[in-house]
């Protein structure tokens, strides 16, 4: 995979401004597109090589935004479709990155089936609202939530006070301001936007099998949820200290488990300069693999880049793959299996299905797992077309 088979899209005012600090401190080019309903939040967007911008729906909107309406921004994206898929083009992996709870955010899904049936992997990052912003916006992120698992190759739901809760003080002890905290977010969140990229433009001593990954996530019938952080670590010790803050840091905490330690998959990506070591690397993926207790297989690569001289930077993704351990309080209910790329819509009723003749009976559980769920669902398997 070249980096012109990965495409990185936002998706609505939030991401777009988001995504202008990505591009202002990115240390690779990066091909873009970013897509709006709302003429003023382009305008802030400074234009970069490789950078699309794109308004839709201003024939409903008259680019003025949908106010919150997910309906509106679902309508938008279907009325000017075929400009924004010409856009597009024919990447091989797309990331997507959206701010849940605003109304454009409502032609994700839209947008996720399009590609899904193109044959085109998604790796998608939802950024849900701060607790602030009031009950209506949490209503809509949730729904938008849901609908993302239908066609999300793999989904990375991160609520904003998670991402904000690393800020330290600032040196006079006084909090961080606003534009503080959001450029933080920034930052963290376009850690795991770019780290493809680095990995791609800088391959480093192991190059990334971004192929491989690809693959990894195109065969699954379900939706995989992944969870993900960055650290940057100095000194001589630096190896160590990012292992320890990777399996303590708080973005791998959800619903009162450790992500990290029940992770199926886990993809690593190391940026660091010239004087990277391997038994910094060999430190920091034998301590992962005896702490990720379910790990079925991990990937590293290396990124060389020299402005990180001194600097070790680790981004962390942990995947789950779907029903592989048995069922745990506060988990969330498995995704449904979906039809696969590139194949029709059918009315008729799949295997397991839960709207068949057994609905209402008692399920078969064992040790938590559900045995009238298929074996190819469970276990994750596409199957062949």
């Amino acid at each position: 995979m070249n980096t012109d088979d990965l495409l990185l899209i936002s998706l609505g005012g939030g991401a777009a401004n988001i995504m202008r600090t990505v591009l202002a401190n990115a240390t690779a080019p990066l091909r873009t597109l970013i897509l709006d309903t709302d003429d003023a939040a382009l305008e802030a967007v400074i234009p970069a090589n490789g950078l699309s911008t794109t308004i839709f729906g201003t024939q409903r909107l008259n680019g003025q935004g949908t106010h919150g309406d997910c309906q509106l921004g679902a309508s938008a994206f279907r009325d000017d479709a075929t400009t924004i898929q010409t856009q597009i083009g024919t990447p091989r992996l797309v990331i997507l990155l959206t701010c849940c709870g605003g109304g454009t955010a409502g032609a994700a899904p839209h947008l996720l089936e399009y590609l899904r049936n193109n044959g085109i992997a998604t790796l998608v990052f939802a950024a849900l609202p701060f607790t602030f912003e009031g009950d209506e916006r949490k209503a809509n992120a949730r729904k938008i939530a849901i609908n993302l698992e239908r066609d999300a190759d793999a989904l990375c739901t991160i609520p904003l006070d998670t991402l904000a809760a690393g800020l330290p003080f600032n040196e006079d002890g006084t909090q961080p301001t606003a534009e503080q905290t959001f450029s933080y977010i920034a930052q963290r969140l376009g850690a795991g936007l770019t780290f493809l990229t680095s990995l791609l433009t800088h391959p480093g001593f192991l190059a990334f099998e971004a192929e491989r990954f690809r693959d990894l996530l195109s065969k699954h019938t379900a939706c995989l949820p992944f969870y993900f952080a960055d650290i940057t670590t100095t000194g001589e010790d630096r190896a160590e200290q990012a292992l320890s803050a990777l399996t303590t840091n708080p973005r791998f905490q959800h619903d009162g488990i450790d992500r990290l330690a029940n992770a199926n998959w886990l993809i690593v990506g190391v940026l660091a300069g010239s004087d990277l070591r391997l038994s910094e690397l060999g430190t920091l993926m034998s301590g992962l693999r005896g702490y990720c207790h379910t790990l079925q297989a991990d990937y590293l690569g290396t990124a060389h880049e020299p402005t990180r001289n001194g600097q070790l930077t680790t981004v962390a993704l942990a995947f789950e793959l779907p029903n592989q351990n048995a069922a745990r309080e506060g988990d969330p209910l498995a995704p449904q299996s979906r039809s696969r790329k590139g194949s029709k819509k059918s009315a008729a009723p799949r295997l397991g299905n839960t709207t068949d003749q057994f609905m209402g009976m008692e399920r078969t559980l064992v040790n938590g797992v559900d045995l009238d769920t298929p074996t190819y669902q469970r276990r994750g398997i596409r199957l062949a077309r």
